[in-house]
């Protein structure tokens, strides 16, 4: 989050940074998944997504800011296009590492919220530019996020998932 002080008050500007980011990756995945847009239609939509809402923030009475600040903290990066491009071009290789690690699930049968949430925490493992323990982490806060229903089932699956495939990455 920015915070940017102006006339004794701090006023926060919603930044889309790297775990933002990650769920916009998320949100594209599933849109691609289900079909409803293909890779450039899904890119266009969290485009849209993102600029509506830096639109609602510069005409917030409440955020007295300039609009390149705002133009920079609505800016979506390369992170998000070399990801989303990365996690789509290795879908197989994530994919068939996904499903060996499954006991007793096919990836069919994954909530397809949790089969992006996954597909980019393994691109993300195989990556090798955030911790382990990082990955693991932002995944399982999209999933309390995007699918959590309360009972914990979907976090302590993902993340019982992921720490097997971490392990395994870390052998090779």
């Amino acid at each position: 989050m920015l915070t940017l002080p102006t006339e004794n008050k701090v006023k926060r500007v919603i930044a889309v940074n790297r775990h933002a980011m990650r769920g916009l990756i998320v949100q594209t995945l599933y849109n691609i998944e289900v079909g409803i847009a293909e890779k450039e239609e899904a890119i266009i939509s969290i485009k849209d997504f993102v600029s509506d809402l830096k639109n609602e923030a510069m005409l917030d009475p409440e955020i007295e800011v300039d609009s390149f600040v705002l133009q920079d903290a609505f800016a979506i990066g390369e992170f998000y296009f070399n990801t989303l491009t990365g996690i789509i071009d290795s879908q197989a290789e994530i994919d068939q590492l996904i499903t060996s690690h499954l006991e007793g699930w096919s990836l069919s049968r994954l909530n397809k919220v949790d089969k992006a949430i996954l597909r980019l925490a393994v691109y993300e493992m195989l990556a090798e530019q955030v911790p382990l323990r990082v990955v693991i982490n932002e995944a399982i806060e999209l999933t309390k996020n995007f699918t959590d229903t309360g009972d914990k089932k979907s976090p302590n699956f993902n993340n019982k998932l992921l720490d097997k495939i971490g392990k395994t990455l870390a052998k090779k």
